[in-house]
């Protein structure tokens, strides 16, 4: 079953409401405008202004509604991050280019926001992601993290830092002018203050809340990410001889203590972020 979300203006969704009003589904669902099947494809248009495609072959039905809605392709590089709910493993960001002709590539594989795909769809896409498409990818190591956190680092600067250095060198590699989508963390202001005392800074970007709704390109980076995140989990994991839970869940405070007890505090820094309040509130130190 392949997934395509797409944001869509009150008029883009009422002009699709109307073209499909001959196939549409009765739904008791408060915040669908529609749901339409039309090709064995099932469309779902929510009131919050997003269009969600799902079937076996949906390429055709995307296609149709770009037609219907006047809406053209764009090259865009887009910049987002993983890891930075999950007590173990890295915080990975990565800034991806997608061309006009990249996409409906990116549309047959299906590729939407990582958090709403399994890992196994990660690890099955992920590498093709990689190979297809211009990015660069940086992964910070719980170690180098704790230490950005001794220094006085929050998290959001950690992540403009990341951002930043990941965007500058894959416009670097585009080599031309190009839109910067970056999946908003924090107000515009606050990002590029966070980034006053770095010597090159890529200003011209566009913030978007669920930018991976807005282009492709930043869902594409969304997986890349999460595969590389999966790879260096898995990595941890074969260290310590434990498979290391991803998350902040109360399982993942049991295993913490599990870990403690198996290999003390001293390699606890190597896999886990120590400032994370499942580490701290147990009292290890």
């Amino acid at each position: 079953m392949k997934h395509y979300t797409l944001s869509v203006t009150t008029e883009e969704l009422q002009q699709l409401h109307k073209t499909y009003q001959n196939h549409c589904i009765t739904t008791d669902n408060p915040y669908l405008l529609f749901h339409a099947k039309h090709h064995e494809t099932n469309i779902f248009g929510y009131n919050t202004g997003k269009l969600v495609l799902q079937g076996k072959e949906i390429t055709h039905e995307i296609v149709l509604i770009k037609k219907i809605i006047n809406r053209e392709d764009y090259e865009a590089i887009g910049s987002d991050e993983v890891g930075t709910g999950d007590v173990f493993g890295p915080i990975v960001v990565c800034a991806a280019f997608a061309s006009k002709t990249d996409i409906p590539l990116l549309e047959q594989l299906g590729v939407r926001d990582s958090k709403n795909i399994s890992d196994k769809k990660i690890i099955e896409i992920g590498p093709k992601l990689a190979k297809l498409l211009v990015h660069s990818l940086i992964i910070l190591s719980p170690q180098k993290y704790n230490k950005l956190i001794a220094k006085g680092y929050n998290l959001n600067k950690i992540k403009a830092l990341l951002h930043n250095q990941a965007i500058v060198k894959t416009f670097e590699k585009v080599g031309h002018q190009v839109p910067i989508i970056l999946d908003q963390f924090c107000a515009p202001n606050l990002y590029f203050n966070y980034l006053k005392d770095e010597t090159e800074i890529y200003r011209d970007i566009e913030f978007h809340t669920k930018a991976e709704q807005v282009h492709l390109s930043v869902a594409a980076a969304s997986i890349i990410s999460r595969y590389a995140f999966l790879v260096k989990l898995d990595q941890y994991s074969k260290k310590i001889d434990v498979k290391l839970l991803k998350g902040a869940s109360k399982e993942v405070d049991s295993q913490i203590l599990n870990i403690y007890n198996k290999v003390g505090l001293k390699q606890m820094p190597t896999i886990a972020k120590m400032n994370f309040k499942n580490i701290t509130k147990q009292n290890l130190f």
